[in-house]
């Protein structure tokens, strides 16, 4: 909003503007390039009466001329105007957007992200292990014709996750399987392991044979298992899956068996489990996003005394979501204005993601979504409308399967994540220029002033020539000219200078209101000989939308103002 009143007070007859942000700059504007053009640093930039020779004048000249310089004419749009010239497109306040309007607009990246470890992570694995009964083999030596299978053990085994209200459906992991084998018969042992439940490269069930030593302590082996896929047959919060053993004791050229009389013990343990897909219910888990700030960096409006309404403000978080839950945002956020007058967003409702990734594809690549807080499910109104020219503070919440959605009843998107997967998030607040103000009171001072001469004039008046088609009244309520030490040296009160263009229903331009207006502030003599003491101008002006802040008024990059500027002065010519 304070933009547009920067359109009255930063433009100026020169082509050019400062690469600096147009918050930051120093101010110049139509009345100070009328008012000193011709009297400031250096005084000869305009108009310079030392230019004249006025030793070739008769002695016997007694009348003063009429001296009129014309100071700068010109037609700006206001996107000109408020363009800031950023080299970096992110350090641009001011923008131009798809719908002509201008916009303030302000984006805070990754405003807060997680990735997989913050919804699924897998610990330590617990150890099992199995026996065999060997009974059949005393501590005497038996004769042992042919090779014997024992009978097969199938035992349950679960898959452990940090969230106990996990349940899985599906898994695709990389990991090991290490086995502790102690075989009390002095003959070798096939030992077959299968999982019942796993697959890779589409075999399922997944088995494989390894050898054991006769007389084995403790023998160890390892089962590499890269692209394993389990299938959980029955999903529950134990993520139960099967493995079967089965032993074949391997007879030799003696014909016999020895046994120490102890039985077959298999020990076995799951590695570290670097899961590349997941799927099934990750329960309603909650995550804290923690707290931060933001400053919006729009410093003018710590210059701005007043009410305004922002008509359609808007708070965007933008995800890039590669995790396949549902989740609603739970947030907070306040800001307060230079008064310490504070303002909460008061968020009626936690905010939902409808689109989030359903399948592996989706979760690869990443879905954009977007939650958008709006004066219908805030009051960001009239948190915008403080202005918040401190830091706005937030924080917040994110839960997964909000409101006890069941991933597994029919009909529902299952939970499905990858090992990779993320979620970033940015925070664009944005503030399309539709408002409406009344009486806004706008302040600012140039500094440094250095005007010479003035004792040549005896009368001096500023014309300007208008047509505003911004739909904007200014009026200069006071021009202060003051010493070095700000002690007011003359005041100059004007009525209003340009008044705004008229607005159809929509709240745009109507062309056809567009009127040329001329306006003359006249400078008294005490105002004219105080110029020379001057070292600082403060500026006081109010500023209104159409109709005095009764309907709301777009500002679009296209709306332009035309002005002519002179100053009409008499000079002494004998000093």
């Amino acid at each position: 909003m304070s933009s547009f009143a920067y359109a009255f007070i930063v433009f100026k007859h020169e082509t050019t503007l400062s690469n600096y942000s147009i918050m930051k700059r120093k101010i110049r504007i139509p009345i100070y390039l009328v008012l000193f053009c011709f009297l400031t640093i250096p005084f000869k930039s305009c108009v310079d009466s030392d230019d004249y020779d006025f030793d070739k004048l008769s002695d016997k000249v007694d009348w003063q001329p009429n001296f009129v310089a014309p100071v700068g004419h010109g037609e700006y749009s206001l996107w000109y105007l408020l363009n800031q010239h950023e080299e970096l497109s992110e350090d641009q306040t001011i923008v131009l957007g798809a719908d002509g309007l201008i916009h303030i607009k302000y984006m805070e990246k990754d405003i807060f992200s997680y990735d997989v470890s913050e919804i699924l992570d897998f610990p330590a694995q617990d150890p099992y292990s199995t026996t065999f009964d060997m009974s059949k083999y005393p501590t005497i030596t038996l004769p042992f014709p042919s090779d014997v299978p024992l009978v097969d053990i199938t035992e349950s085994f679960d898959i452990k996750a940090d969230d106990t209200d996990i349940i899985l459906t599906e898994l695709k992991l990389d990991t090991k399987v290490s086995f502790t084998v102690s075989n009390p018969v002095d003959k070798a042992i096939t030992l077959s392991v299968t999982l019942d439940e796993g697959s890779t490269d589409g075999i399922n069930p997944l088995s494989k044979n390894f050898n054991i030593f006769p007389n084995a302590n403790g023998q160890t082996i390892e089962w590499d298992l890269t692209d394993l896929t389990f299938i959980f047959p029955n999903p529950s919060i134990d993520n139960t899956l099967n493995i079967s053993f089965g032993v074949t004791i391997l007879k030799d050229a003696s014909n016999t068996i020895t046994s120490n009389g102890n039985d077959l013990d298999i020990g076995y343990q799951f590695g570290a489990l670097e899961f590349k897909l997941a799927q099934g219910d990750f329960g309603d888990q909650t995550i804290d996003i923690g707290t931060g700030s933001i400053d919006l960096g729009v410093d003018f409006w710590d210059d701005i005394d007043g009410e305004f309404t922002f008509a359609d403000p808007r708070i965007n978080l933008i995800l890039d979501n590669g995790v396949g839950v549902p989740f609603e945002l739970t947030a907070e956020m306040s800001g307060s204005n230079s008064e310490g007058v504070s303002q909460d967003l008061n968020l009626a409702a936690p905010l939902t993601l409808e689109n989030y990734p359903t399948s592996e594809l989706q979760i690869e690549e990443g879905v954009i979504g977007t939650m958008t807080v709006d004066k219908e499910n805030s009051d960001i109104v009239d948190l915008m409308g403080l202005p918040p020219s401190g830091d706005i503070t937030y924080s917040g919440t994110v839960t997964i399967n909000p409101n006890s959605y069941n991933p597994l009843a029919v009909g529902n998107n299952i939970n499905i994540i990858s090992g990779e997967s993320s979620i970033s998030a940015d925070l664009e607040i944005d503030i399309p220029l539709d408002f409406k103000a009344d009486n806004l009171s706008i302040s600012d001072t140039i500094n440094e002033i250095d005007i010479d001469d003035a004792e040549k004039m005896i009368k001096a008046a500023i014309i300007i020539t208008a047509e505003n088609g911004l739909p904007l009244d200014v009026k200069i309520e006071h021009i202060l000219f003051t010493d070095i030490d700000y002690n007011v040296l003359s005041t100059i009160t004007s009525e209003s200078i340009i008044n705004a263009a008229a607005v159809d229903i929509n709240g745009d331009v109507d062309l056809t209101s567009i009127e040329k207006i001329t306006n003359r502030i006249e400078l008294t003599a005490d105002q004219i000989k105080s110029l020379n003491d001057t070292e600082n101008i403060i500026l006081k002006l109010v500023v209104s939308t159409y109709d005095e802040g009764g309907q709301s008024v777009k500002l679009k990059g296209a709306d332009s103002l035309k002005f002519t500027l002179s100053v009409n002065a008499q000079l002494d010519l004998t000093k």
